[in-house]
């Protein structure tokens, strides 16, 4: 339980331990705390705003105190606190920590430069992306470096940015990027976790040059193993086998997970042919995900990082011929290894779609439809044919009936998309096409997220669109049952959302999608042309996802007909198999033509490559 009252007292009394105490309230009362299912109105989180706003105050009054003066240990406590503080501020009466960054330093950046390394911290720790002052990120780049790469790593984490002034701001903290080559923080575990949620975060912006962030963290992590004693492996050290090992570094893996899904039938093809290995945190194993390998190996996460080296030791013992990344970016030793050469073979796939720019990762495993342009990738892109996609059925569940409704009044707007996806730009059209449409609108909002980051959500969606409701963390049966009420899902961009997209369309739901030029911004086109959807579903820019969004909103037919062909596609025969089912070949084919051909290919100019083209470089 959170005393409040106590760490009131003991902020306001002046206790030596007060901001120890409010930093424990802090992770307790803006984590993964149960909210309640759907709530909309102001009476259902009162009490949630009023302990924010106690605890805010608790906070602004400790970090302005004149005299403030902190222990290295709790400093860094405080900066790496920073996303939990900004959403307790946004979601309290404050709505900011405008408060407390004015009675620190009312003239900004340029006046903390010369400040104690306690206030510095202070005033960092409370920096907003959405704040209402102005920022000078020039005197940041100013500040000591470990401070100014701490903060620039937690800005560029920051969720959910709420503004589109904040958004932008994100964008310029992208494009400096190059200020902070060289920095290395120190080597601690939470340092690792924030340089790896920056890594993978930057993809969910929308600036051409937002992946520029990886290529100067994939340095920074290279140094850190080379600290950490983390070396490449010699080709040497690897047996000869009857069959080759690959091992699949999978950093999310159970049966619950849309990883699962996704690769459950790459998997069963590439057993066919290779002695598959699975390395991952224990807690992300089952019996479904056992049934998948023909070894699995596990760790366990420790606060004190000492599973790094376990995880490094495992590599070293199994010496594998070929590793494969199911994603690269969400935990925090995914990017600590893939920057190293652990196997002769190294490719990953659209476990998180993006490329990983790791100089040290071959190849790009991708259906064909969700590349636009090569130039994209760091890595070479290997292209699977798009009626090859087939996902594995997820054990256990049990779908709602059909609910497409005759009449839609108002129509129920679905947005089934993480935190990250529902950025400001997206929020804006969507406010747009409720302005626009002549019949009445509300959106359901899925973002996979309780506590604070669904405080602060709410607050920012709230000052933007009218009918607004959200869905705390459900799971699966859930989420299906409260999705299946809705009417139409308006796909977020420039982040698509392929498993939603499948998710409403196997429950009749109309769906409109925005095409961006990388992977992650051209899964939800691919998917709908290749279930021959009509193409005007599919938006090219805004003005075309307005009127596509209006046109189903408010013409019944056009929503019922598109609720027809969806239902009519029977996505669960069409796109999904299990151990039942018969099995597919061209993943596996591809793969190893590419390890029969590894050199050949690396040794070619060929940027994106098929079958064929593998094959072709084959021939003497």
């Amino acid at each position: 339980m959170i005393n409040i009252a106590e760490v009131e007292r003991a902020a306001y009394g002046r206790a030596p331990n007060a901001l120890d105490l409010a930093l424990d309230a802090l992770g307790a009362l803006t984590g993964d705390a149960p909210v309640r299912a759907g709530y909309r109105s102001a009476p259902d989180i009162s009490a949630t705003r009023l302990a924010y706003t106690r605890l805010a105050a608790v906070f602004t009054t400790l970090l302005s105190a004149p005299d403030l003066e902190m222990e290295e240990a709790t400093l860094l406590r405080l900066l790496f606190a920073h996303r939990d503080l900004v959403r307790l501020y946004a979601g309290s009466d404050f709505d900011g920590a405008e408060p407390g960054l004015l009675a620190l330093f009312p003239e900004g950046l340029a006046q903390a430069r010369g400040a104690s390394r306690s206030k510095l911290a202070a005033y960092l720790a409370l920096l907003d992306l959405d704040t209402r002052l102005d920022i000078d990120f020039q005197a940041l780049f100013d500040l000591p470096p470990d401070l100014a790469l701490l903060s620039y790593l937690s800005l560029i984490i920051q969720s959910p940015v709420r503004t589109l002034a904040g958004a932008a701001r994100r964008e310029a903290l992208l494009e400096a990027a190059p200020r902070i080559e060289g920095l290395t923080p120190e080597i601690r575990l939470r340092a690792i976790v924030l340089i790896s949620i920056a890594w993978m975060d930057c993809s969910y912006a929308s600036g051409p040059r937002k992946h520029a962030l990886k290529a100067v963290l994939n340095r920074t992590l290279r140094r850190m193993c080379d600290a950490m004693g983390f070396e490449d492996l010699p080709a040497s050290a690897r047996p000869p086998r009857d069959k080759p090992l690959m091992l699949v570094a999978a950093e999310i893996m159970h049966a619950r997970h849309v990883q699962y899904r996704y690769f459950g039938q790459y998997l069963r093809q590439l057993r066919t042919r290779f002695h598959l290995v699975l390395l991952t945190d224990k807690i992300e194993v089952d019996a479904h995900v056992e049934a998948l390998f023909d070894e699995v190996v596990t760790f366990e996460r420790q606060a004190n990082g000492v599973h790094l080296p376990e995880i490094y030791a495992q590599f070293r013992r199994i010496a594998p011929d070929a590793v494969f990344w199911l994603s690269v970016g969400m935990r925090h030793w995914g990017p600590v290894f893939a920057n190293l050469r652990l196997a002769p073979l190294q490719f990953t796939a659209i476990g998180h779609s993006a490329s990983t720019f790791c100089p040290t990762l071959d190849y790009y495993l991708i259906e064909k439809g969700y590349v636009s342009d090569p130039a994209l990738f760091g890595e070479k892109v290997l292209m699977l044919p798009d009626e090859s996609l087939r996902f594995e059925r997820p054990p256990g569940v049990v779908f709602p009936p059909h609910q497409v409704r005759e009449r839609a009044d108002p129509v129920r707007i679905a947005a089934p998309s993480n935190m990250l996806k529902l950025n400001p730009g997206f929020l804006t059209l969507l406010a747009r096409i409720q302005a626009e449409s002549t019949r009445p609108v509300e959106f359901q909002f899925f973002p996979n997220a309780r506590g604070g980051s669904i405080e602060a959500f709410r607050r920012g969606a709230v000052r933007t669109l009218a009918g607004v409701t959200l869905h705390p963390t459900l799971n699966y049966e859930a989420y299906q049952a409260a999705l299946s009420a809705c009417d139409l899902i308006l796909s977020p961009y420039p982040f698509g959302g392929l498993h939603s997209v499948v998710d409403g369309l196997r429950l009749g739901l109309p769906v409109v999608a925005m095409e961006r030029p990388e992977p992650h911004g051209m899964t939800d086109a691919m998917l709908l042309r290749m279930l021959d959807l009509p193409a005007w579903t599919i938006a090219a820019d805004e003005d075309a996802y307005v009127a596509a969004a209006l046109r189903v909103i408010e013409d019944d037919a056009v929503r019922l007909s598109l609720s027809r062909q969806a239902l009519a596609l029977d996505v669960d025969q069409r796109l999904f198999g299990d151990a039942t089912t018969p099995l597919r070949s061209e993943v596996v084919d591809l793969v190893w033509a590419v390890w029969e051909n590894h050199a050949a290919i690396m040794a070619s100019d060929l940027k994106a490559l098929e079958l064929a083209d593998v094959l072709a470089l084959a021939q003497p």
